[in-house]
């Protein structure tokens, strides 16, 4: 499925400014997805399988339960159970993105294969520097939209910008077929909503894509690897490339460098495929240890 605008919510009634600014108030703690982001990526739990906050890791559950954070966030409360049927989510997130790249990376590859997994997106700030992108191109969430993320093919996001870009995500998780509608509460009041969402981007002129490979041919060792990886996962948010190709560019450097060590190719394919391919429950994985 491509990611892509399932309705909108009209959130003149709620005024999310007091639980923005507690759960901006939140000391970030380690996540267990914090190898994917560059920058502050800060995901709080709000719904999930234990009620716990600590328990930051998504997994299938029978019952989400509120975790003490919803007691400080009475606005998204409301706006959440006005909504969505929260009887089928199995976990709500509050995400913020600031000064940030999450690079490209696919969800769920972990999971059963046989569950269709369903992540739902709510903005509720307005933020112009801050992107989303996909197989499919790069796209702008604005609030009140709902989105589906399709988080099962390569994906990313930044925010180019040191300003707050909070979002809601809803996970919700179906053992055979569904219709997107029913993850909506009966009563809620959902618009249609239909606009050009992918932004245009020029293609990556040949004599760039030569001069950055260089750049990181002679740059890329082993103690300039993550400033690499962060500038190559940008490129696709301004030029018309795969989202995927950042990877290939920095092992094709790595194996023609005269500075680079030997194993740096390896460790650039070791987290090509933790991201992309294939990972198991609770795996982690860092640059450093590889």
């Amino acid at each position: 499925m491509t990611s892509r605008i399932i309705g909108k919510i009209n959130l003149d009634s709620y005024d999310f400014s007091t639980d923005v600014a507690f759960l901006n108030a939140i000391e970030k703690s380690p996540e267990e997805y914090d190898e994917f982001a560059f920058g502050y990526w800060k995901n709080l739990s709000l719904y999930n399988g234990s009620g716990r906050t600590d328990d930051t890791q998504y997994r299938n559950c029978d019952v989400a339960k509120p975790t003490e954070y919803m007691s400080g966030c009475p606005s998204i409360a409301r706006m959440l159970s006005d909504n969505f049927d929260l009887s089928l989510v199995k976990m709500v997130r509050a995400r913020n993105l600031i000064s940030g790249l999450v690079i490209p990376h696919r969800d769920f590859v972990e999971l059963d294969p046989n569950v269709s997994y369903f992540r739902v997106f709510i903005p509720i700030e307005l933020n112009l520097d801050s992107y989303h992108s996909d197989e499919s191109g790069v796209f702008q969430m604005k609030p009140g939209e709902v989105w589906f993320l399709d988080a099962a093919v390569s994906h990313a996001a930044v925010n180019f910008s040191s300003e707050s870009r909070m979002f809601i995500c809803l996970d919700f998780a179906f053992d055979g077929a569904f219709a997107e509608d029913e993850i909506f509460a009966a009563s809620a009041q959902v618009a249609s909503s239909s606009r050009d969402i992918h932004v245009l981007r020029p293609s990556l002129p040949s004599n760039t894509l030569s001069e950055m490979l260089d750049t990181f041919t002679h740059g890329i060792d082993a103690g300039a690897i993550k400033q690499q990886i962060l500038e190559a996962a940008k490129v696709h948010f301004r030029f018309n490339v795969p989202i995927e190709s950042c990877y290939d560019w920095l092992i094709k450097a790595a194996l023609a460098s005269p500075v680079a060590s030997a194993d740096v190719a390896e460790r650039l394919r070791g987290m090509k495929r933790y991201l992309l391919e294939a990972r198991g429950m609770n795996e982690r994985f860092s640059l450093d240890s590889q």
